[in-house]
């Protein structure tokens, strides 16, 4: 079971972020077939037909950036692009079977990887455990923020002062 004993940042944060970042580039050297970035775009797909800004604000990256995933993947034959009835200037992107296709070779591609690592620990199942709930708990976060309902912040983190430091 998850302890629900660090809702204010530590150094247990610290090595956490850390271990998510590593975790990030492990994965990036998969061979999915697929980038990151292009995994992230195609799983917001899979979820359902967006416009490209709204992507663009969802993946927190530039419009221009956007365009040039989508066309890349275009050309894959991984998303589709139709126009906006309402709106000449936008357009909506959809995946394709193919898309479908590349995403779920990606899945088990990255599945199977961290199955090697937390195949090396005592009991991977509480880490999954409570990896579902950190993702759980990220969702309510985004969609709160989405929402404009900002939840308090926690004080932030200041590692501890080395010994025989002066304090103020």
């Amino acid at each position: 079971m998850c302890s629900s004993e660090l809702s204010v940042p530590t150094s247990a944060h610290v090595d956490v972020a850390r271990t998510l970042v590593r975790t990030a580039r492990m994965l990036d050297r998969v061979d999915s077939g697929l980038t990151l970035p292009q995994y992230r775009l195609l799983t917001l797909l899979d979820a359902g037909d967006e416009r490209s800004t709204a992507l663009a604000e969802r993946l927190a990256v530039s419009k221009p950036a956007i365009s040039t995933a989508v066309e890349v993947l275009a050309c894959l034959g991984h998303v589709r692009r139709r126009s906006d009835d309402g709106d000449r200037r936008a357009s909506w992107l959809q995946i394709t079977d193919a898309g479908r296709e590349a995403l779920g070779r990606a899945d088990r591609a990255y599945a199977e990887r961290l199955a090697e690592v937390t195949g090396r620990m005592d009991d991977p199942s509480a880490f999954v455990s409570c990896f579902a709930a950190f993702a759980s708990a990220l969702d309510t976060d985004l969609s709160e923020r989405r929402a404009g309902r900002r939840t308090p912040q926690p004080p932030a983190y200041r590692p501890p002062a080395p010994e025989g430091a002066r304090t103020a």
